[in-house]
């Protein structure tokens, strides 16, 4: 079977802001079948960091998350900003933004989308190795943090449990630890 784009016959933005722009497209199928409307989410592409310290543990963050209603142990992350010349740059202001930590090697290790069904954007994963605290994490009122430093051995247990719930995280450190050898998939 061959598979086609939908033709967009109509695209209107039904919300915009500076997190996300929601849109409504109005499709047809290669079959002519109409789907009115079609919610399209765009946000801008994110990075997420697998930095590994010096004892290879992994650096997590802990915040609460309005949206599950819960903490939830995380990876440091964030929107790629305008001002961000490559992932990787973002990655690194995220990291010390948000841990006080910086790396002496950086790796990209690819993007993957977080729901290709509707989002437009973008996730990229970056590899973050010999990670050492620089200086105190930024003072942000709408991210409280805590650092958690979790031995790459007992991460896949920290999933096991969903305590690491963030779908796109958890792909994260499937792709950044395979690429180093510590994870076999």
């Amino acid at each position: 079977m061959l598979i086609t784009p939908w033709t967009v016959v109509a695209s209107r933005t039904v919300l915009q802001d500076r997190w996300i722009t929601v849109r409504a497209d109005d499709c047809l199928t290669a079959e002519g079948t109409a789907i009115a409307p079609f919610y399209v989410l765009e946000y801008p592409d994110w990075v997420q960091v697998v930095a590994l310290d010096a004892d290879d543990h992994v650096l997590f963050v802990q915040q609460y998350r309005h949206g599950l209603g819960a903490i939830s142990l995380e990876l440091p992350a964030g929107g790629i900003e305008p001002t961000d010349p490559t992932p990787v740059d973002a990655a690194a202001r995220e990291l010390l933004e948000e841990t006080g930590f910086a790396a002496t090697d950086w790796r990209y290790i690819g993007a993957i989308s977080p729901n290709a069904a509707n989002h437009t954007n973008r996730a990229h994963i970056v590899l973050a190795l010999g990670a050492r605290l620089q200086r105190s994490p930024d003072d942000n009122p709408t991210e409280r943090m805590n650092l958690v430093r979790v031995p790459v051995a007992e991460v896949a247990q920290h999933i096991l449990a969903g305590e690491v719930a963030q779908a796109i995280h958890v792909a994260s450190l499937a792709m950044a630890l395979t690429s180093t050898g510590q994870w076999t998939l």
